[in-house]
């Protein structure tokens, strides 16, 4: 008999996750699912996990689930590029939850639990996964969301490190520490030159706030950073941020909840397959909101590398 299997992050979203995870408890047991479950218990936990499941369970796996963040789910994602046959689901127990948002997924917990019992036994689509080399590190690193590269980076480390982040999540205002991150870095993040590569073809910007990769539309809580995008269509989106002031840098920030930025003549938009970033200064980057190393670096697609239970 087969078996489901759920990786809990009991820390994403102080603590939310934790209580999310144990009303899953009860609805499992009520509807008598033959299920196991992990708590992670530090960074990368998720990923050993993932890969310990598919090798020790191989075909016994029903489906391997993550209850947590974007994070998580990253990590999970990371632990199963060598078994992309084994289905992965996603209950959204983090901050951003920008996966379900960029997958299709239910918001509700208990719906998303609903539709990963209903089709886990069905076919599932396959769906790309980005992969970013970095010449620092030796290994590489897999995204589903997107990759950031300066600015953007830079405010999600500082949002993370906010000491008034866990409070505003009690209050429900989690997405308010982005915000404030963003305000104390306007005025003094000094911008660069970088030059990307793409599919062979090179492109220099000056004065540079940040570029993203996206594998997805959505980034960062909501925003519709790359309308274009899609997780399955064999491409990356690549939009870069340049030449622009701070107070119109405002404006482009508030209208990316709405995919509107795009419009504006300093953010520049591309897609691709190979992408290599080079720039004056190592920038920050960030994979799927977590810091990881700094440029050069070297994304590229690896298509249809996940089966997301949708």
């Amino acid at each position: 008999m087969k078996i489901l299997f759920f990786i809990v992050n009991t820390a994403a979203s102080n603590g939310k996750s934790l209580k999310v995870w144990r009303k899953l408890v009860i609805e499992l047991d009520q509807r008598k699912v033959n299920y196991r479950s992990f708590n992670t218990k530090y960074p990368g936990h998720a990923t050993e996990l993932a890969r310990q499941i598919a090798k020790m369970y191989g075909d016994k796996v029903a489906g391997i689930i993550c209850v947590g963040g974007d994070g998580t789910m990253n990590e999970i994602v990371n632990g199963l590029v060598d078994h992309p046959e084994v289905k992965i689901g996603f209950i959204p127990a983090g901050t951003g939850n920008d996966f379900s948002r960029g997958y299709s997924l239910p918001k509700s917990h208990l719906d998303a639990l609903k539709v990963i019992l209903k089709r886990m036994n069905m076919p599932v689509r396959k769906y790309d996964v980005g992969k970013a080399s970095f010449d620092q590190l030796k290994k590489s690193h897999g995204f589903v969301n997107s990759l950031g590269i300066g600015f953007d980076a830079e405010v999600s480390k500082l949002a993370n490190e906010s000491k008034i982040k866990k409070y505003l999540h009690q209050l429900g205002l989690g997405f308010l520490s982005y915000v404030v991150a963003l305000m104390r870095l306007l005025f003094t993040y000094e911008v660069t030159n970088v030059t990307l590569t793409i599919d062979g073809n090179i492109y220099r910007f000056q004065n540079v706030w940040f570029v993203t990769i996206s594998n997805q539309s959505y980034y960062g809580g909501g925003m519709k950073i790359s309308p274009n995008a899609r997780p399955n269509d064999g491409i990356l989106n690549i939009t870069v941020v340049h030449n622009i002031s701070r107070l119109k840098l405002l404006a482009v920030f508030g209208s990316v909840f709405v995919g509107k930025h795009v419009l504006f003549k300093e953010v520049s938009s591309y897609t691709g397959e190979i992408i290599r970033v080079d720039s004056d200064k190592p920038l920050l980057i960030h994979v799927d909101g977590e810091q990881v190393a700094k440029s050069p670096v070297t994304v590229t697609i690896e298509k249809s590398r996940m089966s997301i239970i949708n």
